[in-house]
């Protein structure tokens, strides 16, 4: 599948398996692709602590939806030494194949996996983007326009 990505497609995959080691996290989840878009010359129009805070008050509040507590304090996070690819970022590597081909690009770039981080309809991605006041539909308008051009 990767050999249809562009150097800069790459590099936002490998920057999301960083963003999941260095969370501690065993999966790279659709959050760390978003978090390694984030990273890049404020793509998605928020920075990734702006991202990072989102997510974190979206695991809180989904955690609270079940009567789990969160902790007053942080845990260490769990030593990982390369992250597998989870459901969530296959699925938003599938997306983002799926909209490049639906352009007729012939590769994929990291706008693309921006595109494919988007359609998710709901999960994690899409409420922590609410939460950050980040509208999906002007950032889908504006990633298709800078693939465009």
């Amino acid at each position: 599948m990767f050999e249809r990505f562009t150097q800069d497609a790459r590099a936002v995959v490998k920057a999301a398996e960083a963003q999941a080691a260095q969370l501690g996290s065993p999966t790279i989840e659709a959050e760390h692709l978003l978090l390694a878009l984030a990273d890049r010359e404020a793509v998605i129009g928020v920075d990734r602590e702006e991202v990072l805070k989102a997510l974190e008050a979206e695991r809180d509040r989904s955690l609270a939806a079940v009567g789990i507590a969160v902790p007053d304090f942080d845990l260490p996070p769990a030593a990982v030494t390369r992250p597998r690819f989870a459901a969530s970022s296959k699925l938003a590597l599938e997306r983002a194949l799926r909209a490049a081909v639906a352009r007729s690009d012939r590769r994929l770039a990291g706008g693309h996996i921006l595109l494919g981080v988007l359609a998710a309809e709901a999960g994690t991605v899409p409420r922590a983007l609410a939460l950050a006041g980040v509208d999906r539909d002007d950032l889908r308008a504006r990633t298709q326009a800078a693939l465009d051009g």
